[in-house]
């Protein structure tokens, strides 16, 4: 049930997020060419302030999912039901928090946005204010769905919202450039994705009922303990992900914020279709953590040396694949005048090798708990990333701002190691590295191939098609090269073949 779970999740996020993708980068150039680089930096510099104002979440939604894998494990209804309630009723807290951090940064505008008209600045933050708080109350019901393995079914329902917003969106910008309306179709979408989500999560889950509960009940049930240290993580993560464009918009003006929030447009659509796809396996991962017959020794360690190859195989073909393809594709999609230094892309691919080589072990960092364990990296993580992106934005302008990031990310990437071979992989810490520093090696092998044969193909959307076709044949070939003879893709191959063993079997009348 788990591996066929698995498979629904990943086959119903590729298919939607390509589509979303797809049409994300379509409503983005309309953004720009129809609203202008004021509302299109406000929006960018927003969503990022928007996802700081995040902190106020305290990360309540980890600290419950872990809970909850260990309580449906164990076939707990009751339990299940009072961590839903908890749950609920935290993100109403949420949003009040919300209202209130809104109301405060509401007055540093100006300074965070010097160089953009006031009035679009409040319009468009306004806005995404309504998006964000109304979103807090509607979207609680998810979790169980995700936890539960079945969060293709909500992938279904956002599709259809979201395809529709897509839409709408595009015929707004054609015909009527307002960016209230642009903007407020994407509001009543989402909110109708969630509504249509809740009327169903009824009849999914029975068992599962509202509970009261009160502040005792969080106090007792060591939610308040699991908060305070998950708030370090939550603080680090958010400055990690939300500060260049917030630096980029204070140092830098308009233009260049916008510039970098056409880049962030591709990445974001392309890591929401990686998390998508890693998201597939986390639940998988929390089951397999908290299943009582199971223990980090024998198949347990194998799933995880198995995870951690496919973790090294994604991210670099991540990483080759937007060191051959961002500058040209972003020169035929919007215009040599919008593009950014070519080191700007190669760190940026150094930050997302990073990203994505250590996601499933952040996975099983993330089921553990223990927050406390690794919070002084995220803490050291969110000083280093802010205080490094303006010291190096002076001699090396938006790259140095991303590299602070990278140095940032990195620390991240360390603490999560050490708490995961301490507590659950315990011994493997010395292995742990030398994989790693192997799979940097052959990281520059793939990444310095496939750009060298890049160089020598034609410009247009053939030669950029030609290049997605070498960062998909050659870092994949070269790893296979490299890996293919050990026993952890030995156990990926084996766990493809059941997989396409239990296709096969389905197909058959």
């Amino acid at each position: 049930m788990r591996t066929k779970r698995t498979l629904l999740n990943l086959v119903y996020t590729l298919g939607s997020s390509l589509i979303i993708l797809l049409l994300g980068l379509v409503t983005r150039r309309l953004l720009v060419y129809n609203f202008g680089p004021a509302i299109t930096a406000s929006a960018t510099v927003v969503e990022k302030l928007f996802n700081f104002f995040s902190i106020a979440e305290f990360g309540v939604g980890s600290v419950i999912s872990y809970r909850l894998y260990e309580q449906l494990a164990a076939g707990d209804n009751e339990k299940v039901s009072l961590y839903m309630a908890l749950y609920k009723w935290a993100y109403r807290a949420v949003a009040g928090a919300i209202t209130v951090l809104a109301a405060v940064f509401a007055l540093a505008l100006p300074f965070i946005m010097p160089h953009t008209p006031l009035p679009t600045v409040y319009m468009v933050y306004g806005l995404h204010f309504l998006s964000a708080v109304s979103g807090y109350f509607l979207i609680t019901r998810r979790l169980l769905y995700t936890c539960t393995q079945q969060g293709y079914l909500c992938t279904r329902i956002d599709l259809v919202c979201t395809v529709a917003s897509y839409l709408l969106r595009i015929a707004v910008a054609l015909l009527r450039p307002d960016y209230v309306l642009y903007y407020g179709v994407t509001i009543l979408c989402n909110v109708a994705a969630n509504l249509i989500i809740a009327r169903r999560y009824r009849r999914d889950f029975p068992a599962v009922h509202d509970v009261p509960v009160t502040l005792a009940d969080f106090k007792n049930l060591g939610i308040f303990h699991d908060l305070r240290h998950y708030l370090v993580h939550r603080l680090s993560e958010t400055v990690y992900g939300s500060s260049d464009a917030i630096v980029t918009s204070m140092l830098a003006g308009e233009r260049l914020t916008q510039n970098y929030g056409n880049y962030a447009t591709i990445s974001d659509s392309a890591t929401n279709l990686g998390n998508k796809i890693m998201d597939s396996f986390a639940a998988a991962i929390g089951n397999i953590v908290y299943d009582p017959a199971a223990g980090a020794d024998g198949h347990a360690r194998q799933v995880f040396w198995g995870m951690d190859l496919f973790s090294y195989l994604f991210a670099s073909f991540v990483a080759t694949a937007y060191l051959c393809l961002f500058q040209p594709f972003m020169e035929l999609w919007m215009g040599a005048a919008y593009l950014l230094p070519l080191g700007f892309v190669v760190v940026f691919c150094l930050n997302e090798y990073v990203g994505w080589n250590h996601r499933m072990l952040g996975n099983y960092r993330a089921v553990l708990g223990r927050f406390e364990a690794d919070e002084r990296y995220m803490v050291a993580s969110a000083v280093l990333n802010l205080v490094l992106s303006f010291a190096l934005f002076v001699p090396f302008g938006i790259t140095g701002i991303l590299a602070a990031t990278v140095i940032a990310h990195t620390v991240i990437w360390v603490g999560r190691a050490r708490m995961v071979c301490r507590y659950y992989m315990r011994g493997a810490a010395g292995r742990y590295l030398r994989v790693q520093l192997v799979h940097l090696a052959t990281l520059a092998a793939d990444m310095a191939a496939a750009y060298a044969v890049c160089a020598l193909l034609p410009g247009g959307w053939a030669g950029v098609a030609l290049r997605f076709l070498a960062a998909a044949v050659l870092p994949n070939a070269m790893n296979a090269a490299f890996y293919l003879w050990t026993s952890d893709a030995a156990y990926l191959r084996m766990r493809a073949g059941e997989l396409l063993t239990k296709l096969h079997i389905r197909e058959e009348p």
